[in-house]
C-alpha cells in the first residue's frame, strides 16, 4: 500500500517543502531572515544547559583536551508551511 493513501496531502507537501534554509548553519542563522528567532533559540538552549549545571567554567591548562563545538539549528513548520518552532541545539 501506498503511504500516500494514508497520510494527509499537506503532510506530504510539507516534508518535500522542507529545505536547506530549514536547517541553517551558523553564519546563514545569524545572518538570515530569522536571524532573532534563532538568536532567541540559541540563548534559550545556553540558559537551559546552564541551569542544568552541564559545563564548569575553568581556565585552559596546557594538558587539556578542548572539545570543538558546533550548532545545530531547524526551523519546525506546520504541515502548511506556516513557521512553528525555531530550535537551536550546542554540540559538542
Amino acid at each position: 500500500e501506498l503511504i500516500c493513501n494514508w497520510v494527509h496531502p499537506l503532510f506530504l507537501k510539507a516534508k518535500s517543502a522542507a529545505s536547506k534554509e530549514d536547517n541553517p548553519n551558523w553564519w546563514q542563522a545569524m545572518n538570515g531572515p530569522f536571524a532573532d528567532d534563532f538568536w532567541k533559540a540559541a540563548v534559550t538552549e545556553i540558559e537551559t544547559l546552564e541551569g542544568m549545571g552541564a559545563w564548569d567554567i575553568v581556565d585552559r591548562q596546557p594538558e587539556m583536551n578542548v572539545i570543538d563545538s558546533t550548532w545545530a539549528f531547524k526551523l519546525k513548520r506546520y504541515p502548511d508551511g506556516l513557521v512553528k518552532k525555531f530550535k537551536a541545539r550546542f554540540c559538542a
